[in-house]
């Protein structure tokens, strides 16, 4: 799997419009988004965004991706809760890009959110707020740990391949 680390010039490290394509041909796929966080150093966070397109069937996937950076802004590094709200506001902006393709196949279209529901785990405090702000921005229910493969998976790899 390659990647390429976006800097400060970039954007996005895919086509927008090689996306759009993509969902276009291919209206039987199912269109999930996910973002995941890793820090890299004390004050650093590297931000991994997916889109996943899964194929009608077992016939695979394909997944973009985008790497991004920020700085730690949480007075409690066990208790992430800018970091995880930051997260689904990299979701919100890749569904923003990708809308107009997007809204006509909204049944389409899975939010998968790296964030556990349990209360004893860290993430659970932006919980309920990562499920408004993409219930109100999008109109989807988002999926959380365990079932929010695309975030806990697909863009933890990704968020991992570049150490």
């Amino acid at each position: 799997m390659r990647i390429k680390k976006a800097n400060k010039t970039d954007k996005l490290s895919f086509d927008v419009d090689v996306v759009k394509k993509f969902i276009i041909d291919n209206p039987d796929a199912k269109i999930y988004l996910g973002c995941d966080s890793v820090r890299v150093k004390k004050k650093r966070v590297r931000y991994a965004t997916v889109v996943c397109i899964h194929y009608a069937g077992h016939r695979g996937a394909k997944i973009f991706g985008n790497i991004t950076y920020g700085i730690v802004q949480d007075a409690k590094l066990n208790r992430p809760i800018n970091r995880m709200l930051e997260e689904v506001n990299h979701i919100v902006e890749m569904y923003e890009l990708l809308e107009d393709v997007l809204v006509e196949r909204i049944d389409d279209v899975g939010i998968h959110l790296d964030i556990n529901p349990k209360k004893s785990e860290g993430s659970s405090i932006a919980h309920g707020a990562a499920r408004g702000i993409i219930q109100s921005m999008i109109g989807v229910e988002p999926e959380f740990k365990p079932d929010a493969w695309a975030a806990s998976y697909c863009s933890d790899r990704y968020a991992n391949a570049c150490s």
